[in-house]
């Protein structure tokens, strides 16, 4: 297992995509500050990135990458050295999240440098919701990484990333508007949202929980439906 997330990182750092999609999320806040020119304070900078939904960018990352051993044609090969498909999708979940934390990473080192002189800013709230984001992250690269796999195209997996949660958002608020339910508040992002509204240690806490219950309902949906199919 190991060995194969090894490999799966290390195909993530030896692959143009990552530089790219590297490249152009570097760009955005470097581009923000030569526009607006305002004076941010360091750590609301860097909360106001993280609380962001992960980006068109990330979302290709993630997309392509998850697809990229079908295209190849070496998941089967992957498969046939022993890793069992759990392992394969597991070692997916934790590349992703290297790539695009490294990403992230990467933008918080610009934001030091483009935004520590002007003051740190440091509150308790904000560091809340730079907690509750990366749970957040961790949750949506589960996500959007199991359908990738599932889904093994390119397109599709984009597609599909960028649109089906939002949709699924939608139809949620349109049931609960029409038959008078609360469904809605039991959606990933409801108890998130309900936390942005009132930043407490126990709102963050419940949001947390939301974020882990629908990551471990995930992985369990992914891996069960992965299982049944057929690998070409």
């Amino acid at each position: 297992m190991k060995r194969l997330i090894r490999l799966q990182v290390r195909n993530i750092f030896h692959n143009k995509l990552f530089y790219i999609c590297l490249g152009l999320t570097l760009l955005a806040p470097f581009l923000s500050t030569l526009i607006t020119k305002e004076k941010t304070l360091l750590i609301p900078e860097i909360a106001s990135f993280l609380n962001a939904e992960i980006s068109f960018i990330g979302i290709i990352f993630i997309a392509v990458f998850c697809c990229y051993d079908f295209s190849d044609g070496t998941t089967k090969n992957i498969i046939g050295r022993g890793y069992t498909r759990n392992q394969f999708l597991f070692s997916k979940y934790v590349a992703c999240a290297v790539g695009l934390f490294t990403m992230y990473l990467a933008v918080v080192l610009l934001d030091v440098i483009l935004y520590a002189k002007n003051g740190i800013g440091y509150d308790a709230t904000q560091l809340y919701m730079i907690i509750n984001s990366i749970f957040s992250i961790i949750a949506y690269i589960i996500l959007f990484a199991t359908a990738s796999v599932l889904l093994e195209k390119n397109g599709s997996s984009i597609i599909a990333c960028l649109f089906v949660p939002n949709l699924i958002g939608s139809a949620i608020l349109l049931i609960d508007s029409k038959m008078k339910l609360n469904i809605g508040d039991y959606w990933i992002d409801a108890a998130s949202s309900r936390f942005f509204e009132n930043p407490t240690l126990n709102n963050l806490l419940i949001s947390i929980l939301y974020f882990a219950v629908y990551s471990c309902l995930f992985i369990f949906i992914g891996t069960r439906i992965f299982k049944k199919k057929e690998i070409k």
